[in-house]
């Protein structure tokens, strides 16, 4: 039986990659504004997806990695909960 926590960071890799793939082919003036328009798409299906408090300390704990300099190469993820990997 496959590890299903394999399976779900092999699934948010490839997600990854496929997000940074479409970025890379918006038009320029668009390409500039990826970054913001990204992380509201990303805060709202985060909050679909645990709620808010949950959604709040994942965030926050964005937030602190960030703080310490870290930040994922395309195709890998930082860990940001119980959930993820």
């Amino acid at each position: 039986m496959a590890d299903p926590t394999f399976e779900r960071l092999a699934a948010l890799q490839r997600a990854m990659r496929l997000i940074a793939d479409a970025v890379e082919r918006l038009p320029q003036e668009c390409r500039d504004l990826a970054g913001n328009a990204l992380l509201n798409v990303a805060a709202e299906a985060v909050v679909e997806d645990v709620g808010c408090t949950q959604a709040s300390r994942i965030f926050s704990r964005l937030g602190d990695l960030l703080g310490e300099g870290r930040q994922p190469p395309i195709g890998e993820a930082l860990p940001l909960s119980g959930f993820d990997a």
